[in-house]
C-alpha cells in the first residue's frame, strides 16, 4: 500500500526506470535512474543524466525529415542541415528545456519520435507504481528497488521518500553513489537503504580532477564513514571501480584503492571491478555532445582477471 501524502507532492526527475536488472544488487531488482551528477567523468556512459533539468535528444535514424519540429519551436532553434534538423543548445536551455516543464513543442509534434524529453518529473507514487509491478518478482528472487543516476544525492529529498515507501511496502533497496555529496543528506537516506554500492573512481586526487572534475577527498572522506555507518547498521557496502584503459586502469591506482578498502573501510568485503564498456557513445550525439573518448577500446582480454588478483591478494571478493 501507498499512504503518505508526501507520495503526491514531491517530484523528481526521472530520465528511466528499468526493470529486470540483474547487476545492481542483490536478485533481480528495478532501476530507477535519476537526473543531475556534480561528476564530469570522460567515460560516463549516461550523458542524458548529467544535467538535473528534462532535455531533449535528437535521434537523427529515427528523423523523417517531415520538418515539423521547425514549425512547432516558437525560438527558431532548430534548423534543417545536412547532419539532420539540430537545434541550438544554449536557445533551448536559455529559453525552453532550462526554463519550463516538458512536453516541449518539438517533441508533442514528432511522430517518429526522433526528438524526445529525457527526463520526467514524477511523484514518488508514480515511481513505485511502476516498481511495485515486479513484487512477485522481488519476493522470489530476494531482489527490490535500486536508485541510481546520475547521482541520487542530487536529488535527496526525493530519494529519501522514494525509500522510506519502498521499505512500507517491503521493498529491499538498494543505491549507488559516486560519494560526491554532503554527510548530511547521506545521513538522512541512509537510514532507508538495506545495500550501498560506492564508486571511487581514482585513488589520486589531481587525475580523479582531471577525469571527473571534481577532487576525490570529500569521496573517500565520506567513504570511511558510510563504511563505518553501514557496518553499524548491518548493511552490505559494495566498493566499485570502473576499469577505464588508460585512465582508471593502473595496477597502481587499483592498488591504491583496493589497499584503501582493505585498510580503512572496515566491514567492507566486495570490490566490484566494472570493465568499460562503448555502449554510451552514440548517447552523445543525440544530446548535441562531443564524447571525448570516442575512439577508447574496452579492456584487454585478460586484464580485468589480472586486477581481480590484486583484490583477491588483500583479501577481498570481487562478487557479492
Amino acid at each position: 500500500m501507498i499512504n503518505s501524502s508526501t507520495c503526491q507532492e514531491i517530484r523528481g526527475n526521472v530520465f528511466d526506470i528499468q526493470r529486470w536488472s540483474l547487476h545492481d544488487g542483490p536478485g533481480i531488482r528495478t532501476v530507477v535512474f535519476l537526473k543531475g551528477c556534480p561528476l564530469r567523468c570522460l567515460w560516463c556512459c549516461n550523458p542524458e543524466s548529467q544535467e538535473p533539468y528534462t532535455e531533449i535528444a535528437y535521434f537523427k535514424d529515427k528523423c523523417i525529415g517531415c520538418g515539423r519540429c521547425v514549425a512547432e519551436c516558437p525560438y527558431g532553434a532548430i534548423t534543417p542541415s545536412p547532419e539532420g534538423f539540430i537545434a541550438e543548445q544554449g536557445i533551448c536551455l536559455e529559453k525552453c528545456f532550462g526554463r519550463q516543464d516538458p512536453p516541449y513543442p518539438c517533441t508533442k509534434k514528432c511522430y517518429s519520435q526522433a526528438r524526445k524529453n529525457i527526463g520526467r518529473l514524477m511523484t514518488v507514487k508514480e515511481v513505485l507504481h511502476e516498481v511495485l509491478k515486479d513484487s512477485l518478482i522481488y519476493k522470489q528472487s530476494g531482489g527490490g528497488i535500486t536508485v541510481s543516476g546520475g547521482e541520487p544525492m542530487f536529488q535527496a529529498r526525493f530519494v529519501k521518500e522514494l525509500l522510506a515507501e519502498s521499505k512500507a511496502n517491503w521493498l529491499h533497496t538498494a543505491m549507488e553513489t559516486c560519494g560526491f555529496a554532503s554527510w548530511k543528506k547521506y545521513e538522512e537516506v541512509m537510514e532507508y537503504v538495506d545495500f550501498l554500492f560506492l564508486d571511487i573512481k581514482h585513488f589520486d586526487n589531481e587525475k580523479h580532477v582531471e577525469f571527473t572534475g571534481q577532487g576525490n577527498r570529500l569521496i573517500l572522506d565520506n567513504a570511511r564513514r558510510l563504511a563505518q555507518l553501514t557496518r553499524k547498521k548491518g548493511i552490505e557496502m559494495v566498493v566499485r571501480i570502473p576499469v577505464i584503459p588508460g585512465h582508471t586502469d593502473s595496477e597502481e591506482n587499483i592498488k591504491s584503492i583496493v589497499k584503501f578498502v582493505a585498510t580503512e573501510l572496515e566491514g567492507v568485503k566486495v570490490v566490484e571491478l566494472m570493465p568499460y564498456h562503448r555502449l554510451g557513445r552514440g548517447k552523445y550525439a543525440s544530446m548535441g555532445r562531443a564524447y571525448q573518448l570516442y575512439d577508447l577500446t574496452t579492456p584487454a582480454p585478460g586484464r580485468i582477471d589480472e586486477l581481480k588478483q590484486i583484490v583477491l591478494q588483500h583479501g577481498l571478493a570481487t562478487n557479492y
